[in-house]
């Protein structure tokens, strides 16, 4: 599974409803300004790493993800968007949909207070940088 789909599985685990996240540039997102939801867009991440054993092919990749949560109050925006930061905050050396995840390390210390969308909607965002297996055939 791509990185992002990781990234709602996690959310979902963690007690975000499905319905409420949106991945990716082009997902459209509810029209009304009072809806509570979050973002996630990939953001291309640093080089791969390989290993000792296979120095030339990449081992690790490492993707980053910016995660921004919205929603008609300022308290609910902040308090959703720091829900998601704490469900990824502690993941570590585990499985997600059959690939291993090594780290998720957050750029900043706690979401960003950013401007109001077009909705009128507060907005609060924040980054991750991951470290995981190329893919689910190399994690077992």
């Amino acid at each position: 599974m791509a990185t992002d789909d990781d990234l709602v599985t996690l959310l979902v685990e963690g007690g975000i409803p499905d319905a409420d996240i949106f991945v990716g540039s082009k997902a459209t997102l509810p029209d009304g300004p009072d809806r509570s939801f979050i973002t996630i867009r990939m953001t291309g991440g640093t080089s791969p790493e390989g290993t000792h054993n296979s120095p030339n092919v990449p081992a690790y990749i490492r993707p980053s993800a910016q995660l921004v949560g919205r929603a008609p109050d300022y308290a609910v925006a902040k308090a959703l968007t720091q829900l998601a930061f704490n469900i990824l905050f502690p993941v570590k050396n585990r499985f997600v949909n059959g690939t291993w995840w090594r780290s998720v390390t957050m750029v900043q210390s706690e979401p960003l207070d950013l401007e109001e969308d077009d909705k009128g909607r507060p907005r609060f965002a924040f980054n991750i940088n991951i470290v995981k297996r190329l893919s689910p055939a190399t994690s077992s």
